[in-house]
């Protein structure tokens, strides 16, 4: 009896050991894996792209490996609406390459969240990082941030069809202008929608906009957008918009003499009629601001085809 007395006793030291162990290196884990993540704007509008950039530092003083394992992704986030709804990803089997990181280095990664998840509502979403390390089983986390979804003021819609010879002849797209009031300025967005499938092909802003000056907006023969806006004194910003969303032109155009505005040719173009081109540099207006919006999303950081819900 007191052998196993004994056995028993010394059985659980090691056990209570190895727990303190373990306690203790998830804890110099916590401290040596650390998650960021920052994203452009707390406020959207509904459907345009939540760019998030996550970054892990490694300062475990060794190299750090991570991998899915098991079915777990060592990359993902974790969303959940007001309520505490959790937001699923709209991809299951969205993954990374296995990711080494050198010993005092950190790695980033930028990506759409608005292609992974579906913040197809308006609210407030709560939104983290999350990155799985393997060999000790467990989730590192980055803080919350909030993101809120809105929509704009409507200035101009119009369902079209798609021309012979583009993809996805024979299709309907709608068309429609906003703005947006952020934080610093007004801004025109645009959004294409399918109007057969309702799926989001791109929203995204091309510009501030004066408030109270109304864009002129009008389609070329071959339903290519042409919006021309006012973003300061005497500065007007053309931009051409094709179907699946791709910005095929921005130029700037000034005042000093003539205004500029919209004309539709005989041979089915959109010309800028009045005005002067601004120099090929000029990405400012007479207030030194930049004209056009600020990093307008490539077609990789949009949304393709987003559902509705």
């Amino acid at each position: 009896m007191r052998h196993f007395n004994r056995d028993w006793t010394l059985a659980m030291r090691r056990l209570l050991l190895f727990l303190f162990a373990f306690v203790l290196l998830a804890d110099a884990a916590q401290a040596q894996i650390q998650v960021g993540m920052r994203i452009k704007r707390r406020l959207h509008v509904l459907y345009e792209p939540v760019i998030a950039t996550v970054a892990i530092r490694n300062l475990s003083g060794r190299d750090l490996p991570l991998a899915d394992e098991g079915g777990i992704p060592w990359f993902g986030f974790e969303i959940t609406r007001e309520g505490g709804q959790v937001i699923p990803p709209l991809v299951a089997d969205y993954k990374l390459e296995p990711l080494i990181i050198p010993a005092g280095q950190t790695f980033e990664r930028t990506v759409n969240l608005n292609a992974l998840y579906g913040l197809h509502n308006y609210g407030m979403y709560r939104i983290r990082a999350t990155i799985y390390f393997s060999p000790l089983k467990q989730y590192f986390q980055s803080p919350m941030l909030n993101v809120e979804m809105s929509d704009g003021k409507v200035l101009w819609k119009q369902e079209v069809g798609v021309p012979e010879g583009q993809p996805g002849a024979g299709g309907r797209r709608r068309y429609t202008v906003l703005t947006f009031r952020q934080p610093t300025a007004n801004y025109l967005y645009i959004r294409i929608e399918d109007v057969d499938t309702g799926g989001i092909f791109a929203c995204f802003p091309v510009g501030r906009i004066l408030s109270g000056m109304e864009p002129a907006v009008k389609l070329d023969l071959a339903n290519t957008l042409n919006v021309l806006q006012v973003t300061g004194p005497k500065t007007y910003l053309h931009t051409q918009v094709g179907l699946d969303g791709q910005v095929l032109a921005q130029d700037l155009y000034t005042a000093e003499k003539t205004r500029p505005g919209l004309r539709l040719n005989r041979s089915g173009s959109v010309a800028v009629v009045g005005g002067q081109l601004a120099p090929a540099n000029a990405s400012q207006d007479q207030g030194g601001r930049n004209a056009a919006a600020s990093g307008v999303p490539k077609l990789s950081d949009r949304p393709v085809v987003l559902p509705r819900n």
